[in-house]
């Protein structure tokens, strides 16, 4: 009786192991939000002046992407309830130009930290997009619309 438990108990633990396993869902590189940023890792750094910091930041959307647009903002006020206009442009790259279009899109690029900041000043950074068309024609194959997409991040300076 043992044998036949034990061996019940052998075979039945080999078949989970291997159902397990095999649900396991395979990793996939696309990120899960339409805009991540990849390099900051973080959306809180901090930098000196004169740094130069990596910008990589990936697109993803359902529709072809038309524009994507990065903006910053010097905030020297160091007064609490600032609010970012984003008056200077980093990077403004069209899609809507380029055939095929896509929907999914990496963007590389760096910032260097000005060298007159002082200590405790604030950079703050606003990437956008828009993706997709107002109106439907014959062969699209994604929903008629536009859609639009932001994220912030900043750099604290040392």
């Amino acid at each position: 009786m043992k044998k036949i438990f034990l061996a019940f108990l052998g075979i039945s633990s080999i078949a989970i192991l291997m159902l397990v396993h095999s649900c396991k869902k395979e990793d996939t590189s696309l990120p899960l939000e339409p805009i991540s940023l990849t390099l900051p890792d973080t959306a809180i750094v901090r930098q000196f002046p004169g740094d130069v910091m990596p910008i990589e930041i990936q697109f993803t959307t359902d529709r072809p992407i038309n524009w994507i647009k990065g903006m910053y903002d010097i905030d020297s006020s160091h007064t609490s309830g600032y609010s970012a206009t984003y008056p200077d442009t980093l990077f403004l790259v069209k899609l809507d130009t380029a055939e095929p279009r896509v929907n999914l899109y990496t963007y590389t690029g760096s910032y260097s930290v000005p060298d007159f900041l002082d200590p405790y000043d604030i950079v703050r950074f606003k990437v956008t997009f828009e993706a997709g068309k107002s109106t439907f024609t014959t062969g699209q194959n994604y929903p008629a619309g536009i859609v639009t997409g932001s994220k912030e991040f900043r750099i604290d300076v040392r």
